[in-house]
């Protein structure tokens, strides 16, 4: 746990992954839907068949939403004063 993590209520640490992993999967929809395309029409056979697509729609999740940048989205709501309503899109710019 990080010092910013001991700082911020936990409601507040749940709200701001809630966004974070939104914008992930917003910034993810190409290989979101890549995956989708390959598992369409399969069963059993997607296991094997849509490895590849899987792992890159999974990478693409990693790193939009990996500890580092949770970090870095606490550190910026910290610095814009802790607000109740922040503007989501000013905190999530750029990560």
């Amino acid at each position: 746990m990080s010092v910013s993590e001991r700082q911020i209520p936990k409601k507040v640490q749940e709200a701001l992954r809630y966004r974070l992993d939104q914008k992930a999967m917003a910034d993810c929809k190409e290989p979101a839907q890549a995956y989708a395309d390959c598992c369409r029409g399969k069963t059993l056979s997607v296991v094997w068949s849509c490895r590849q697509p899987l792992a890159a729609f999974k990478q693409c999740l990693q790193s939009r939403s990996n500890e580092d940048v949770m970090n870095e989205l606490m550190r910026r709501w910290m610095e814009a004063g802790m607000p109740q309503s922040p503007n989501w899109d000013s905190l999530l710019q750029n990560l």
